[in-house]
């Protein structure tokens, strides 16, 4: 009986394992610091939303949000009047998520200065954790290079005696004010919440400090380094632990694509540097990533070319970056970073391999003509973006039915006319590449 027992568990593992297949999907990832809410610019939102719908990540990560999650509720209510529909993600802090994919186990991490916060997104049934970071700036050791304090004792400028920045170039003195900032602690609370995970590891934000990347012997005469490398420590700390910095993997020479994210040109305000008298600029916004087969398809800063040094705009070093939505005015002191990555998901192989047998369609409306209420139906072999709209004879959306993710299936949407004016009406459906248009009568 045992024997038995085993053999037909053994044919249950072999069953359920023949219909899951692995497969590779591109994601695109955005990290936002949205200075305060948008609120240091005018009509802010409207300006994040329209960055947003500009560059269309599927998951982005803001910081500097407020303390109860209500900006985030704006921010999908806005996107959706435009036709994007995300999920909401908050867990406390001043960091949210929103997320073309459902958004589950929200987690506040840390809470000691600024936010560190998890969650589990579900890519088609094959789950990724998603954490975004706001990391503690005080102490921001980057700006003793550039001869000001960074926080404390204040935030002004270390005078040589001359009025002119004294640099400090001690490593260890620098290394050593850098660790009393909260951000070390922040990263081992993260490290802690992430060795109990299996699925892959997306962390997005705003770390408030550079990376070891970019201060090493190539970049020692540039932006104020004076001739320091500098082996950040929380950065370092994350490459030892298995994580990938995308902007890096993606660009690796520190020299030829900086990648500054700080302190970017804001519209409508004046300078947002806090060193007049020396060059801050630096790469402080990251996407990194662990987790087996993840690979870095495409990264881009978003927002404007312009930056600050020595409160002065300048484009220098900007020649050779991507850039997404640099026409648009820009409502932060940070630009963002854009990553698309391509992640393994476990499907099911009727998902992936369906076509003999289910295949996309779009069915006439039923009935035929009709007043004021028809029956649409369609089928997708395998989990898409799906949009389902109606047109009158001049090209006019009239009618938004669907504009959401769907598994594959069979699916029917009613549509109620009795706002409509008798005559001709096309419906369209969009899945993936597949697209469909279909004619309908409306008789009063």
């Amino acid at each position: 009986m045992q024997n038995n027992t085993r053999l037909k568990l053994i044919l249950i593992l072999i069953l359920c394992l023949a219909f899951k297949t692995q497969a590779q999907i591109d994601i695109k990832f955005m990290t936002f610091n949205i200075w305060h809410e948008g609120t240091s610019v005018s009509n802010g939102l409207i300006k994040i939303r329209d960055i947003i719908a500009d560059v269309n990540p599927d998951i982005v990560g803001f910081q500097e949000i407020n303390y109860n999650g209500v900006w985030t509720t704006k921010i999908i209510n806005l996107l959706s009047a435009v036709g994007l529909i995300y999920h909401k993600g908050y867990a406390g802090g001043d960091i949210s998520i929103i997320s073309k994919f459902p958004i589950s186990e929200p987690t506040l991490i840390n809470y000691q200065a600024n936010s560190i916060a998890g969650f589990k997104v579900d890519i088609f049934g094959s789950p990724i954790i998603v954490v975004c970071a706001h990391l503690d700036y005080m102490y921001s050791a980057s700006y003793l290079p550039r001869g000001y304090n960074g926080g404390y004792p204040n935030w002004g400028m270390i005078d040589d005696g001359t009025g002119r920045p004294h640099p400090v170039t001690d490593i260890n003195q620098i290394l050593a004010y850098n660790l009393q900032s909260k951000r070390d602690e922040q990263i081992s609370d993260f490290l802690n919440y992430a060795k109990t995970k299996t699925e892959p590891i997306i962390l997005i934000g705003d770390f408030n400090e550079p990376s070891y990347l970019d201060w090493t012997a190539n970049t020692v005469s540039m932006f104020d380094h004076h001739g320091l490398i500098i082996p950040w420590q929380n950065t370092r700390l994350l490459a030892d632990s298995g994580y990938v910095d995308a902007y890096r993997s993606f660009f690796p020479n520190e020299v030829s694509n900086p990648g500054i994210t700080w302190p970017s040109f804001a519209h409508g305000v004046g300078s947002t540097s806090w060193t007049p008298l020396a060059d801050e600029r630096d790469r402080i916004d990251y996407i990194l990533y662990k987790g087996n087969n993840i690979k870095t398809k495409y990264v881009a800063l978003v927002g404007p070319r312009e930056s600050y040094s020595y409160d002065k705009l300048t484009t220098t070093f900007t020649s050779n970056e991507n850039f997404i939505a640099d026409t648009l005015e820009w409502p932060s002191d940070h630009k963002a970073v854009f990553a698309t990555l391509n992640l393994p998901i476990v499907t099911n192989i009727n998902e992936i391999n369906s076509d003999d047998n289910f295949k996309f369609s779009l069915e006439n409306n039923y009935p035929n003509p009709f007043n004021p209420t028809t029956q649409i139906s369609y089928s997708i072999p395998k989990s898409e973006l799906v949009s389902l709209k109606v047109y009158d004879v001049l090209g006019k959306e009239v009618a938004q039915l669907v504009n959401q993710f769907q598994n594959n299936g069979n699916y029917q949407v009613t549509f109620n006319a009795n706002q409509l004016s008798s005559g001709v009406y096309f419906y369209q459906l969009k899945a993936g590449d597949f697209v469909s248009v279909k004619k309908m009568l409306l008789i009063r």
